[in-house]
């Protein structure tokens, strides 16, 4: 048994610690006093050309389910997951709830909202149910470059005829490495470097560099942070994702009560190669 296991026996009742194995981001998701793994950053000012962050004003509200024991997590970073949806034609106007998956099912969030994920200034409203229900799923799309890395991981990510850096020391996990975008033309390399250790606690420095596969030039890179338990924030890293071909959404936060949205609709490419 490792050291931070016993800490966590010693402090979370026997029905909790069975099901600490189940979570993919550490112990996220046990409890709301031990859903600590979890990704924060801050977007500087010169990134909001690309970027914003959406807050979602009352968090998200969660009923555990009567046929579910008292461990069961709610709404926490690294099991949950977020749905978006749409009325009618697809544009920049979508809906967005939260829920976690647990033994086949989904156990939705008990609120939703409205919002328009191209305008940072546009207020994040309400949704009903009503309108929830009537509206489309748009799928989130999660596709890496990487199927198995073997013995010795790669350095650098190829597609498209280019080659691509990582900012970060490793890569974490194939499937997380790196998020290509539906149409391809967009690419986000997702690396970390360990920064510090305080037991049973392990940050991480993450880094999500984003290039352009029609011209192979690197447009920005975010950095944000992973203060959790364990030694990997893979399951954290996997929880990004591409929204069609235009976004790209980072979820941040405990509990999923922010995001980042980086936009790549009618960007100006530069001319000319690296």
């Amino acid at each position: 048994m490792n050291y931070w296991y016993e800490i966590a026996s010693a402090r979370l009742a026997p029905s909790v610690l069975i099901a600490i194995g189940l979570f993919p981001c550490g112990l996220a998701g046990v409890t709301a006093d031990w859903a600590i793994d979890f990704i924060d950053l801050k977007l500087p000012p010169a990134l909001r050309e690309y970027c914003h962050i959406v807050r979602f004003p009352k968090g998200w509200g969660f009923q555990r389910p009567a046929d579910e024991d008292e461990a069961f997590f709610g709404i926490t970073y690294g099991y949950a997951d977020y749905e978006f949806r749409v009325e009618g034609l697809l544009g920049t106007r979508f809906l967005v709830g939260a829920f976690t998956p647990y033994h086949g099912r989904h156990y939705d969030s008990t609120n939703r909202y409205r919002l328009n994920l191209s305008d940072p200034s546009a207020p994040v409203l309400p949704a009903s149910l009503q309108d929830w229900n009537a509206a489309a799923v748009v799928p989130l799309a999660r596709k890496s470059l990487f199927s198995n890395f073997g013995v010795h991981y790669p350095e650098q990510a190829t597609f498209n005829g280019f080659e691509y850096k990582k900012s970060g020391d490793r890569w974490i996990l194939e499937k997380a490495a790196t998020r290509l975008s539906p149409d391809s033309s967009w690419l986000v390399l997702q690396s970390a470097t360990r920064i510090k250790d305080h037991f049973p606690w392990v940050d991480y420095a993450l880094f999500f560099d984003v290039f352009s596969t029609v011209t192979g030039r690197k447009l920005f890179t975010l950095q944000g942070t992973y203060p959790g338990i364990g030694d990997s924030p893979e399951g954290c890293l996997d929880k990004t994702a591409w929204l069609t071909e235009r976004y790209f959404i980072v979820p941040l936060g405990r509990h999923r009560e922010r995001c980042v949205v980086c936009e790549f609709a009618l960007r100006r490419e530069p001319e000319g190669k690296p």
